[in-house]
């Protein structure tokens, strides 16, 4: 029997904000987004897996609370009706503040959704201005205190660091903001610039305000380390921080590269060694599955090497790095002599260790963990 997460995309926003690269969309009336809700919906049933395990559902965009907390419901119980979704999934919305009600929040606990995660970023107002947010630092704050009255307990925040003109001071008061709402999980992130953004092209017109120094990025990288030690948070993944009990189930799937479906536009599954992917716009998206019930419009099967590869890179993500007992067993090769090169390197540069079977990040090596994680895709 398969077992799988499950991804839904919702690829609506209000305001898409500027340094946004994922697949999302502004502007689409009621009636677009109702009959994208159908086309999900479709999809669904037409790749059912009735005998399929699925322990996560995580509902991503894009904001997915632009919906009505029916349709989000309605979605999740279709999932629940075509696979075998476990009694004490995990099920995530992505919630942006601004959204957040009473009314909408106990709608979504009581359509079995128990876990949210709420885009914050920071709680400076002049900070959340410049990087086109919609909410405000009240709203985050209010937000958290009306789920904790709906009955959610399992609750996340992303804040962001290294925003245009933000201070090592200002990251401290973002840091003591979200110690004071005392969620269990944070997600702390450095803002990357990406290609095919408005934030990129603000940035080769002159336009864009000025970004933090590389040395204070990392400083603030390091103090959110230090911080959340103190308050009790382990870091569990580069830039994931949970109170025992409170990781992201569904984010370690992909951290250590086993398998999910992924369903509506845009979305990708890995399923049987092959990656697939889905029509990207949504209104597209939207015919293709009335046409033929399905949206994929590529598929790539992964050599055994590529695999491997991205099992090394995504596992040293996490704060436990890569089992190398399980990676033998996986791929009937052991990681040390398939990347004994790369291995020995990085562990004479200090980035990595092996210690206990495992392969990790020194503490060094979180600072370049980019460039270590890309020696075993080459």
């Amino acid at each position: 029997m398969r077992t799988a997460g499950a991804y839904l995309h919702i690829p609506f926003c209000v305001k898409k904000c500027g340094y946004c690269d994922f697949n999302a969309y502004s502007g689409y009336k009621t009636e677009t987004r109702s009959r994208y809700v159908d086309a999900l919906c479709r999809e669904i049933v037409a790749r059912a897996e009735p005998s399929a395990r699925v322990p996560t559902v995580f509902f991503g965009g894009g904001t997915p609370t632009v919906l009505p907390a029916s349709d989000l419901v309605r979605v999740l119980e279709t999932v629940k009706a075509s696979f075998a979704v476990d009694a004490d999934a995990e099920v995530t919305v992505e919630a942006n503040p601004g959204d957040a009600t009473p009314e909408y929040l106990a709608a979504l606990r009581a359509g079995g959704v128990d876990r949210l995660s709420f885009g914050v970023q920071t709680f400076d107002d002049r900070l959340l201005k410049s990087i086109d947010r919609i909410h405000s630092g009240e709203d985050a704050r209010s937000a958290v205190a009306m789920a904790k009255a709906a009955g959610f307990d399992n609750l996340s925040i992303d804040l962001m660091f290294a925003l245009p003109r933000q201070t090592l001071a200002d990251w401290d008061r973002s840091l003591d903001a979200a110690f004071t709402l005392d969620v269990p999980h944070l997600s702390m992130y450095a803002l990357i610039v990406e290609e095919n953004t408005p934030f990129f092209a603000r940035r080769e017109r002159g336009k864009l305000p000025p970004l933090p120094s590389e040395k204070t990025e990392a400083a603030m990288f390091a103090r959110a380390i230090e911080r959340a030690a103190q308050e009790g948070y382990r870091r569990y993944e580069v830039s994931n921080y949970a109170r025992p009990g409170f990781e992201s189930r569904h984010n370690r799937i992909y951290w250590r590269n086993e398998e999910y479906f992924g369903f509506g536009a845009g979305a990708a599954s890995y399923l049987d060694g092959a990656r697939t992917a889905n029509e990207r716009h949504p209104v597209r998206y939207a015919e293709t599955v009335a046409a033929r019930g399905t949206a994929t419009v590529s598929r790539e099967r992964l050599e055994p090497r590529e695999a491997m590869g991205e099992t090394m890179m995504m596992g040293l993500r996490m704060a436990d790095g890569v089992d190398l007992d399980a990676f033998a067993r996986r791929f009937g090769a052991r990681a040390e002599t398939v990347y004994g090169d790369e291995i020995e390197f990085l562990t004479r540069s200090g980035v990595v260790e092996i210690e206990e079977g495992r392969l990790r990040l020194t503490e060094r090596g979180l600072f370049v963990g980019n460039e270590v994680m890309l020696a075993f895709l080459a």
